[in-house]
């Protein structure tokens, strides 16, 4: 689940309490906590490790696969199903990629050493991170491996440059590849991955888009109105790739993303909407968000609103029956500033429309280039996960972290 909300947070540090005071066992708490979030990599790793332990080959190997979809950039699932796989080729395959991304940890627990040394190899030198299948390898193993290996090979670019050919790479295997991309943003969104991995996760994002499969627009919805432009900037660019190829099911799925959504998902599938292909029903979605106006706080409603006559500007100009029609339905939903903000976007608008075009960046100009790092100092090398800023705050306030001591703890 990409950005949990406020009620799994609440939940999670509920069941934590519980299992600190002995009302509840760790089992217990990580079988509810997945029940309700059944991408949550903590409590995935822990039902995989427990079935390893038990003996039930089977179960860890369900866990572990579903552990890696939850968080591909971690090495103890992989180091797990080189342990429980009963194809021992398959399973060294797994095995040396687990042990290769171990060396990006180099902080990880000794324990994940020890477990994973059951191959008995050598493993003070790391292997590049391009380095291909053996040549002995089955051809079977070989493609299962082979977006596994490829989204790996994107985590160790870190923000440095990448080649045209990787990006084609994986978008050859978009089926394989969407679903570990997917949770590289499912890690984003639980706060588990670094800020030297953003690029990774801009990467992400548009190579969804240029796999071009409607079904992962929701998750692409989540980024869309991001402050960071660059991140919000790629999901945009993602969203309207997969709306440009594929115009009649991008508009199924944004009805669907509509209903109970929040003002600034709203917003932005306002904005989406207005630069997709004209094609039938485009209207009829635009008209669609006003549904949650009722439910929205005065300034929310007032944001929608002014998103979708923005977007019927866009659409028809200025002047168009489209915007004055919302403005005439919904208008009593605008406040001063936001009269103002239209006004000054109904001056602009047709002069804007008169200079756009329909040329894209392609994948490669969005991605391929080198990322501006956070701080001079940043390194390639992965330490362990920080404090996220939705976890329960370390004072035990039973707060958030970013509402208790994150900005003083940043201070320092």
């Amino acid at each position: 689940m990409i950005f949990p909300p406020e009620s799994i947070y609440e939940l999670r540090h509920e069941l934590a309490e519980k299992m600190e005071s002995g009302e509840l066992t760790e089992a217990e708490v990580f079988r509810q906590a997945l029940a309700v979030d059944p991408s949550d990599p903590a409590a995935l790793r822990f039902h995989a490790m427990m079935a390893e332990a038990d003996g039930d080959r089977a179960a860890a190997e369900q866990y572990g696969r579903r552990f890696i979809l939850a968080d591909p950039t971690s090495h103890e699932g992989y180091l797990l199903l080189g342990r429980v796989l009963s194809d021992r080729p398959l399973a060294d395959a797994y095995h040396a990629l687990g042990k290769e991304k171990l060396h990006y940890f180099p902080d990880a627990h000794q324990t994940d050493t020890h477990q994973e040394d059951a191959h008995q190899e050598d493993d003070t030198a790391p292997q590049p991170a391009t380095q291909p299948a053996a040549s002995d390898e089955p051809e079977s193993v070989a493609r299962e491996l082979e977006p596994h290996r490829l989204i790996h090979q994107l985590f160790v670019a870190g923000v440095d440059a990448i080649e045209p050919a990787l990006v084609d790479r994986i978008v050859a295997v978009g089926a394989d590849s969407a679903p570990l991309l997917l949770g590289i943003l499912n890690a984003f969104g639980e706060d588990i991955l670094r800020e030297t991995d953003d690029a990774l996760v801009v990467r992400s994002l548009a190579l969804l888009g240029e796999i071009g499969d409607p079904a992962n627009l929701p998750a692409l919805a989540k980024f869309v109105g991001m402050e960071d432009e660059t991140m919000g900037g790629a999901a945009r660019w993602a969203f309207l790739r997969i709306a440009r190829l594929k115009p009649e099911a991008t508009i199924e799925v944004v009805r669907t993303l509509t209903v109970g959504a929040e003002a600034l998902d709203l917003a932005g599938l306002a904005q989406q909407l207005c630069l997709m292909p004209d094609v039938p029903g485009r209207k009829e979605a635009l008209l669609g968000l006003a549904m949650n106006l009722p439910e929205l706080d005065e300034d929310g409603a007032a944001l929608v609103v002014v998103s979708m006559i923005t977007s019927a500007y866009v659409m028809e100009g200025a002047n168009g029956e489209l915007a004055a029609s919302i403005e005439k339905e919904y208008g009593s939903h605008l406040n001063r500033e936001a009269r103002k903000e239209l006004k000054v976007i109904r001056s602009e608008i047709d002069a804007a429309r008169q200079s756009w075009t329909d040329d894209e960046p392609s994948i490669y100009q969005v991605i391929c280039d080198e990322f501006e790092a956070a701080d001079d100092d940043q390194t390639v090398v992965r330490q362990e996960p920080k404090l996220g800023r939705n976890d329960p705050c370390w004072c035990g306030s039973g707060k958030k972290y970013k509402k208790c001591h994150l900005d003083e703890d940043s201070a320092r």
